[in-house]
């Protein structure tokens, strides 16, 4: 069987020609009844940016005819860069006139610009800022169907885009609206792609109803993000035919934990609990900390409608008020919840430290659990407070208040060891019974949080260390060390703050500067910008260490309600303990699929924190929008050229203060200090400054907030 390297050699020799498919596969000797597959092989190299179609559906090398495959990422003012997907290539600038019929996410392939070619023409006759290429084939696109809002102007239909990157409208004939009213959110299939003079037309194919309707914002958003919604039936099924209690039958070979004293906390509108907590004291002063995680690889089968789902989901979505779940409802909030008083099927993790956080032995097993109280994060702290209105269980009060000295030891034997630990909080937003924004506050991470937190990064990290040892095959939590150079930078933003003599610079080193923050105006931009200079955590089928954590070894295991990487741990441990996985085939198996499966939980986890992120956004702009005018408590977070941004302090949403509304003074861009000073009277904005603003104005269209300075806060 031809394999992908035959059709590379074959492509990359001297003596090749470009050829369409059918002229390949005579070339290779591919049998008729190959086809089909080498159809997919060729696809499969396409994407992966090996190979090219040039004119008359031709396969070709790029680098032989001066083309690269990449990722188009479009500006909101028009132009766009495509990111090699090939690393050890560089972006190539791509002006508005040389995209073609390519829009925003779309692969494309594009002609490099030569060694000779100077400066491009970027918009309106003007030198672009590099060398410009320009695209000449889409090799798939990525806007089939577009979220916008529809609208009219002399007479002739249009789609806005909700994303700002897709910067031009679809056209649409009246006969293709669907009924669709000025202000409607639709969906819009395109139809005709754009071209340099002309926008790309298309048909609405759904109404979602008026924009800022209560659950529209939420349509739009995952309709944007291609985020699966209805489950098929099949997997409705499936999940029906489960009984939603524990039979007898299900505990042979468990540990019985159910005489056990057993708590879960979670935030007061979880939608599914599927981690738990023991915790106890032996003879000889140790902990023994349990951590038990909702047993869901019994119920979800491997190759199963709910397996299939569940991987293409990859992760839950969490919106304000409600959730689009990675398994249906009937499981996720049923049978694999583990509710008070009920019995549920666990994996426990069983670690001893010593009495200064040493671990000294762990083991896993299957498990029956019976949770005596379920608590949320603001009960347990009151709890801790020594409040009796939290209504916590005297034995649940006492298992707290043993989980809350041991999760300081954990956490000081963290940071001993260099991890970081950044403080961002987050904000949850105030529904009414119709779905609108009523009010929003800072979720804080308190002593509750930080236990649960604690408990959790200890159980993954006995996961994978056992996973390590027993040489099984896993998806590690990946987060590789950050560029230098961004570094560099951070070290530079800290420094007007007086956080200097960084060099060389490390993790204790760094959180020494987040610790010093604590509590300051600049704390938010500091903790904000070490953020940014770290590189993103992902899922890795290669054994890879994890930065922010300071672990050489670390997985996902604690919530397979709601990840797919963790409900593939479980599994690994299912057929670990069964001996199957001894099986030399099953092993291959792993291994040839844990790298695909890696890459796509990264994509599904991305893709749920951008379109959380969105509507959170799209929901705190509605709400202010009947607060314009209204006077705010706001802390500088950003310093440019043009204004600065603030982000107000109640409700943590960012917007812009720009320098022709500072009226009192002519301002310059002091980027030593990270400050805007005024020439004559020295009147300073200085990053992590706190100010007072009013909202000036809330523009939906862009999803931004612009404001005014009135004073100092």
């Amino acid at each position: 069987m031809v394999e992908e390297r035959d059709i590379l050699k074959l492509v990359r020799s001297q003596r090749y020609r470009p050829m369409r498919a059918e002229e390949l596969a005579a070339a290779l000797d591919v049998p008729k009844e190959g086809h089909e597959e080498f159809g997919r092989l060729l696809r499969n190299l396409e994407l992966a940016g090996e190979i090219v179609q040039v004119k008359q559906k031709q396969f070709a090398c790029p680098s032989k005819l001066n083309l690269m495959v990449g990722k188009l990422e479009v500006n909101r003012s028009g132009f766009g860069f495509v990111r090699p997907l090939k690393p050890g290539r560089e972006d190539v600038y791509v002006s508005e006139e040389d995209m073609g019929s390519a829009m925003h996410d779309d692969i494309v392939a594009v002609r490099l610009p030569s060694a000779h070619a100077g400066f491009g023409r970027g918009r309106r006759g003007r030198k672009a800022l590099r060398a410009s290429g320009y695209i000449v084939n889409v090799v798939q696109r990525a806007n089939a169907t577009v979220v916008g809002r529809f609208a009219k102007r002399r007479h002739v239909g249009y789609v806005a885009p909700d994303n700002p990157k897709l910067f031009r409208d679809i056209y649409v004939a009246d006969e293709d609206t669907q009924g669709a009213r000025p202000g409607d959110k639709v969906i819009v299939k395109i139809v005709e792609w754009p071209s340099r003079h002309l926008n790309a037309e298309g048909v609405v194919t759904e109404i979602l109803g008026p924009d800022g309707a209560p659950g529209v914002d939420i349509e739009s958003v995952a309709h944007a993000f291609n985020l699966p919604h209805d489950f098929p039936e099949a997997a409705l099924a499936e999940a029906q035919a489960i009984p939603p209690q524990v039979p007898e039958s299900a505990l042979q070979g468990r540990r019985d934990l159910r005489n056990d004293i057993i708590i879960t906390i979670d935030p007061e509108d979880a939608k599914d609990h599927d981690d738990a907590i023991s915790l106890a004291k032996d003879a000889d002063g140790h902990w023994l900390l349990g951590v038990h995680i909702a047993d869901v690889s019994h119920y979800v089968r491997p190759g199963s409608t709910l397996d299939k789902e569940a991987r293409k989901r990859g992760t839950s979505v969490y919106f304000p008020g409600t959730v689009i779940p990675m398994l249906p409802e009937a499981l996720s909030n049923g049978i694999c919840s583990l509710h008070e008083g009920v019995d549920r099927l666990t994996k426990s993790a069983f670690m001893t430290f010593s009495a200064d956080g040493k671990l000294l032995k762990r083991e896993l097993c299957h498990s029956v659990i019976r949770v005596i109280q379920r608590l949320n994060y603001k009960q347990a702290t009151r709890s801790l407070r020594r409040d009796p209105s939290a209504g916590v269980k005297p034995e649940a009060h006492a298992l707290l208040v043993r989980a809350a000295e041991l999760a300081r030891v954990l956490y000081d034997k963290r940071m001993e060891r260099g991890a970081l630990d950044l403080n961002l909080p987050e904000v949850k937003l105030k529904l009414d019974e119709g779905g609108n924004v009523v009010g929003a506050e800072k979720v804080e991470r308190d002593i509750s949080h930080r236990l649960i937190e604690e408990f959790m990064l200890s159980a993954n990290e006995a996961v994978a260390r056992f996973l390590i040892e027993k040489q099984m095959p896993y998806l590690c939590r990946a987060h590789e060390e950050p560029d230098p150079d961004d570094l560099e930078e951070f070290a530079v933003f800290v420094a007007p703050f007086g956080y200097r003599n960084l060099k060389p610079i490390n993790r204790h080193k760094l959180q020494k500067v987040v610790e010093q923050a604590k509590g300051k105006a600049e704390e938010h931009a500091v903790n904000l910008m070490l953020l940014m200079s770290l590189r993103q955590a992902e899922y890795s089928a290669d054994l890879k260490p994890h930065y922010a954590l300071a672990l050489d070894h670390y997985t996902h295991f604690t919530s397979p309600i709601r990840r797919y990487p963790d409900l593939l741990a479980h599994r690994l441990l299912d057929q670990h303990f069964s001996g199957e996985l001894h099986d030399r085939t099953v092993r291959d198996t792993w291994l040839r699929s844990l790298p695909e499966w890696a890459e796509h939980c990264s994509v599904t986890e991305r893709r749920a924190g951008e379109a959380e992120h969105e509507v959170t956004n799209v929901k705190l702009l509605r709400f202010l929008e009947a607060h314009v005018g209204k006077e705010m408590d706001a802390v500088i977070t950003g310093v440019q050229e043009y204004g600065f941004f603030v982000q107000l302090t109640d409700y943590l949403l960012e917007g812009l203060v720009h320098i022709r509304t500072l009226i009192d003074d002519f301002y310059r861009l002091d980027k030593r200090n990270a400050a805007l000073v005024g020439d004559r009277r020295g009147r300073t904005f200085k990053l992590g400054s706190k100010v007072k603003v009013r909202l000036h104005r809330i523009d939906m269209l862009k999803k931004q907030a612009d404001f005014v300075v009135v004073g100092r806060a």
